[in-house]
């Protein structure tokens, strides 16, 4: 986003839902892609945002998901939820956009 394209992008974000917008933010200002707000779709951007304040309320959310499959009830309390909120780190980014706490991925393609 730059001076020349800034209207076209208040435009397009005028119908947009929060979450279109911050993966617009997001997506464009991590990859730096080319991308034309008025004529290209914002789903196209691959970024997964999650409303979550931290990468371990991630790791917690994942795990009552099932992301990691049905994990018996007694081995529940040994769950490490800040070893895999450092595992997490490796490709998730916490950010905070008009006062809303995030936690993203977003994949750059060339």
């Amino acid at each position: 986003m730059n001076q020349s394209n800034i209207g076209q992008y208040l435009e397009a974000a005028e119908d947009w839902l929060e979450y279109r917008k911050f993966s617009y933010i997001i997506g464009v200002g991590e990859c730096g892609h080319d991308f034309d707000a008025a004529n290209n779709d914002v789903d196209m951007l691959d970024v997964d945002i999650y409303e979550v304040s931290s990468l371990r309320e991630l790791a917690e959310h994942f795990v009552e998901e099932g992301l990691f499959e049905d994990i018996p009830e007694p081995l529940q309390f040994y769950i490490d939820y800040d070893a895999i909120a450092r595992y997490l780190g490796m490709d998730h980014t916490h950010i905070v956009i008009a006062g809303n706490p995030l936690v993203y991925r977003v994949v750059c393609r060339a």
